[in-house]
Parts: structure tokens; sequence; C-alpha cells
């Protein structure tokens, strides 16, 4: 009998810990979907906050004010983005995004919140040499 109530115990206890695991991998992970995901739902997209992930298109960065107009793609199917919240310093053309926002009637992502891919390179400095903003963000 004590040996059942201890099995019971202990996978209740295993069962506990494996959901709480789960659920913290999943409240760290970054979904988004592509261009092509989006504007292949149709008009359901429409509304819906999502997360519109791919590269800066090359010429197409605009800034008006505090809004910014670019072109995301995945190089298969282009989409404006509208990004009224700013974007970090990084934001630059050919660089991977991902904006957080929804798709507009208007056929434009409209952007409140822009992050940036870093680079994955990391170049320690010199021997004797102080790090600098440029060495912590990977030289460019």
């Amino acid at each position: 009998m004590k040996r059942g109530r201890l099995v019971f115990v202990l996978a209740v206890i295993v069962a506990s810990l494996v959901w709480v695991a789960a659920k913290g991998l999943t409240g760290n992970l970054v979904y988004y979907k592509t261009p092509t995901e989006i504007l292949n739902q149709g008009q359901s997209a429409v509304g819906e906050r999502v997360r519109l992930g791919g590269l800066v298109q090359a010429g197409t960065v605009e800034q008006s004010g505090s809004i910014i107009r670019f072109v995301v793609t995945d190089e298969t199917t282009r989409m404006t983005v509208i990004a009224t919240g700013g974007v970090p310093s990084l934001f630059r053309a050919g660089k991977g995004v991902v904006v957080e926002g929804y798709f507009g009637q208007d056929g434009a992502f409209h952007a409140d919140t822009v992050l940036v891919k870093h680079s994955d390179d990391y170049r320690p400095p010199a021997p004797g040499q102080t790090p600098t903003s440029a060495n912590l963000q990977g030289g460019g």
C-alpha cells in the first residue's frame, strides 16, 4: 500500500515538472508567419494580431516623422510594413526582422513592435583592448 502511494506521488511530481518545463519553453518561443502565409490566409488575416518575419528588402526603408515604412520579404512574397513604434539601432536593409502588429484592410502590415535579428558572429576584443559597442554588436 505504501509503495503504491509513493509511486503515485512521484508520478504526480514528475508530471508537474514536465508540465512546468513545457509551459516555460512554449512561452519563450517566438512564432511568426511569413508574408506568403499571411497573404494565403486572405480576408481572415485582416485585423488578426500576429508576428510577421522576413528580411527587410534593400531600398525600401522610408522614414516620415515617427513612421517608418519598409518591405519585408520571404524571398517569395513581399509585404509593406508600416511601423509606428520605432526601430532598434541594428535595423537595416538585408537584415532579418520580426514585427508584431496586424494585417490591415489596406494590404499593409501595421507594426507597433520591431525586433531585429542580431549577428551570430562574436568577435572578442584583441588582448589588451577594451570592448566597444562595435565589438559587442558583432561589428555590423
